[in-house]
Parts: structure tokens; sequence; C-alpha cells
């Protein structure tokens, strides 16, 4: 409720105003009138819908066999008055399914012989690449089975390597060590027969002989023929004694003789302990123009050492 006294009220509230403006017309028509026309005929005939009625799979199928029938009966009515010309088209028809029966087999064999050729060939290369990747995998396997074993090779060394205090021969020492650095899961029996040993500044690739002494150790064992001076026995001093024999296969007498020469040597160079058999029997001599690897006869004379023996037989006989 409005108490101001000193103010107008406004104006009354109208729920339905009234426009203050009015529309202007300046055709002789007004607009939105209700004298105007209405088109009712419309510019495009109407069509009207016509509903077709389409034939059913039943007739259809019915269309069908009395099509085939008639065919039927015209093949039947024409085999009848020309029997000759069916047996003719018969015949045909047989040649020609026979010839696409032949056709049909000749090209599955041919298809199936492709194939067998192609698998064959695949088979081959398979096979090929098979081996040269079994022959690559071989020889990297060897090569490193050889590597390991260089490897494990170079550690090993011989031990207490000495000669015997006695020659075995004419310039000839034995020596022995023993094989050491062997790994337990290698043969050192094998590792004895590859390792090689420098004696007298001479590269030897491997022993004469492994022993193997169980618990000792195997022991390699070289004989020795170079730089041993103390084992380089030599004859000294020849001495020719003149003796006559007879002739073999001849009755004895003084003119059925033959002249011998006997040669003498003393053996130097004798060592103490040395076999004084094997020394004497390898020493070679030289004289008179002559060489021998060994004497003839060694004999051992006591106080007077050893002494090698040759005989030189004439030639009268």
């Amino acid at each position: 409720m409005y108490t101001n006294p000193r103010q107008a009220p406004p104006p009354a509230y109208d729920p339905h105003p009234q426009p203050q403006w009015q529309w202007r017309t300046t055709s002789a028509h007004p607009r939105n009138s209700a004298d105007a026309p209405v088109e009712q005929t419309p510019l495009l005939p109407q069509q009207q819908n016509v509903a077709r009625k389409r034939p059913t799979i039943g007739t259809a199928l019915i269309r069908m066999s009395l099509m085939l029938f008639v065919y039927m009966m015209v093949s039947r009515l024409c085999d009848a008055y020309n029997p000759g010309a069916a047996l003719d088209r018969m015949r045909r028809e047989w040649d020609s399914e026979m010839r696409a029966h032949e056709k049909r087999i000749r090209l599955g064999w041919e298809r199936e012989r492709t194939e067998i050729i192609a698998m064959r060939e695949q088979v081959l290369r398979d096979q090929e690449q098979w081996m040269k990747e079994r022959d690559e995998e071989r020889h990297e396997e060897e090569r490193k089975r050889q590597a390991e074993e260089e490897r494990i090779r170079a550690g090993f060394a011989w031990d207490d390597l000495k000669g015997d205090q006695r020659c075995l021969q004419h310039g000839m020492r034995r020596y022995t060590a023993r094989i050491a650095n062997v790994p337990r899961e290698y043969d050192p029996v094998t590792a004895c027969t590859e390792t090689a040993v420098e004696i007298h500044g001479m590269r030897i690739p491997n022993p004469n002989q492994c022993e193997d002494r169980g618990c000792g150790g195997v022991i390699g064992h070289w004989l020795i023929s170079h730089s041993e001076p103390t084992c380089a026995t030599h004859f000294d001093n020849f001495k020719d004694k003149e003796k006559y024999v007879p002739c073999e296969f001849l009755l004895p007498s003084p003119l059925n003789m033959r002249t011998v020469q006997r040669i003498e040597s003393h053996l130097e160079n004798l060592q103490p302990g040395d076999d004084w058999r094997n020394m004497c029997s390898t020493t070679p001599a030289h004289f008179w123009g002559l060489h021998f690897d060994s004497p003839g006869v060694c004999e051992d004379w006591g106080k007077y050492g050893i002494w090698g023996i040759w005989e030189i037989e004439d030639s009268q006989c």
C-alpha cells in the first residue's frame, strides 16, 4: 500500500495493455485481411498411388517348372522323331564330358607335379641352408675349442728340467722334467706331449717320451744329441797291426793267404759311470780317408782303457 502523501500514486497495472501504434498499409488490400482470396487448386495434378501386385515365390517356381516340362517334352518329341540325331547329340555330350574330365585330370596332375617340384626345390634349399648353418656352427665351435685349448696350453710349464749324469751314447744325454700348471679337467699326458721345451738354446716341440708316475706327476724325457761336449767321445792314435789269415773256400797253404789290416784305437773322453759299450759302439772314426760309423769290435782292456778295433781285408783272394 502507498503511504507517501507528497508524491502522486503510480498508474494502475493493466494485465493486457493495448499497443500504441497501428499498421500502415500501402496496398489496396489490407494485410491478413479476411477478404483475401484463398488458393485451393494445386498447380500439379495429384497422382494416385496404385499398388502393383508382385508375383510370389510359389508362382515363380510354378512358371519355371512349366518351362522345364515344356523343354523336356519338346526334346523327347525331337528324339522320338529323329533317334540318330539324339544318339549323335548324346555322343557329343559324352565326348565333351570326357574331354572336360580328361582336361581336369591333366590340369590336376600338372598342378600337383608343379607343387611337388616346388616342394622338392624348397626341401633342397632348406637342406643346403641347414648344412651351411651346421658347418658354420661346427667351425665356430672348433675355433672356440682351439682358442680355449691354446689358452690352457699357454699356461703349461716344465718343472725341474735336468740332464742325466751319464751319457746314453756318443754325443747324447737324456733330460727329464715334470709337466706343471695342468688344470684338473685336462689330461696331463696330453699336456706333456703338446708342450715344447728349450734345451741348449734350441726349442724342442715335444718330448721323446711321456711317463705317467701317478702321484709323482707326468715326466717328459728328451734325448739331446747337440751341445753335449762331455758325451763327445772320439778315437785317437790309430795303430796298424797286420796279420795273415787263410782265404775262405780254399785249401790252407802259403799261397792261399790274405792280408787283413787290424786297426786299433783308444776311446777318448769317456766319462766315469758311462756305459762304455754304448759309448764305444756309437762313436764314429776317420782314418786313411775312410769313415766308419762305429768300430767293428769294442774291447775293455782294463787299465789300458776301452779300445775300438777295425779289420780291413785285402782283396788278393
